[in-house]
């Protein structure tokens, strides 16, 4: 079974196909559960995967704002080749540019709003109070929403209006990447094992403080969990495999690059 459950990440969907039971256990337990199991999981991932929505309110980079270190003022109407004035030289993604054409020039899309994040899910945009419909854009690479109607993106918006309002926009998304099937079945093989725990019941794979026990020619070890704990691990051998896949490293956050030429939309926090 795969299924949003409304305590975990931000509904994450997790799938307990590989649960036995797990439609025994009341929706409170299944709740706590996935809340418990999805929360721990996105840390050990390095918070990796879609994560809670965040409104942005994105500005261009002609409000007020050039967008990279300027060199020297060239505001004379000299002309380039093409027969057009150049524009003031600015940096974009690393490379500096001198150029007054805009979309193919460029190889960029004719309307485009770059995100500071990758995109697991776009929620909703808003343009001057009027929610757009999704047909009207699309995401390129991860993080570029890119405008398909015809219309564009406003260059600049007033901050101090709500994005009810006109002359304001917003974009609601959810950072990280989109969680992979595999994630949803290591976060149900996780819940199912808090579902056992937290009801008392038999057959608990979470590991115990036991280090050693021998009694009558049998010897026990268990791994002790701090141990797993410190290397980012649960004691669970599939939903280990998928922490090691997606994060070897054990970072605990995706790491960012900040540049001095790319500002960053505001985020609404509040």
């Amino acid at each position: 079974m795969s299924t949003p459950v409304p305590g975990a990440v931000c509904a994450w969907e997790i799938n307990t196909t590989c649960c036995t039971g797990w439609d025994d256990y009341t929706p409170e337990v299944q709740e706590s559960s996935a809340a418990w199991a999805t929360e721990i999981l996105n840390a050990l991932t390095g918070r990796r995967f879609a994560q809670c929505p965040v409104k942005l309110r994105p500005c261009g980079t002609r409000c007020g704002w050039f967008g990279g270190y300027l060199t020297f003022p060239v505001g004379s109407p000299a002309m380039s080749g093409a027969g057009n004035p150049w524009m003031i030289p600015f940096v974009d993604g690393g490379v500096w540019r001198n150029c007054t054409c805009a979309g193919a020039c460029r190889c960029r899309a004719t309307c485009e709003a770059r995100m500071p994040w990758p995109v697991a899910e776009v929620v909703e945009v808003i343009v001057d109070g009027v929610l757009i419909d999704p047909s009207a854009y699309r995401l390129d690479d991860g993080n570029i929403l890119v405008r398909t109607d015809g219309d564009c993106w406003p260059e600049c918006q007033n901050l101090d209006l709500p994005d009810t309002d006109e002359n304001t926009w917003s974009v609601t998304l959810r950072p990280g990447e989109a969680l992979p099937a595999s994630g949803g079945i290591a976060a149900g093989r996780l819940a199912c094992e808090f579902a056992k725990a937290c009801t008392g019941g038999e057959g608990c794979s979470l590991p115990e403080q036991l280090i050693s026990l021998s009694r009558n020619g049998v010897e026990v070890q268990v791994a002790d969990p701090q141990a797993l704990l410190d290397n980012g691990l649960t004691g669970i051998q599939e939903v280990d495999l998928f922490i090691r896949a997606y994060n070897p490293g054990q970072l605990r956050a995706r790491p960012r690059v900040f540049s001095p030429d790319v500002r960053d939309p505001r985020q609404v926090t509040l």
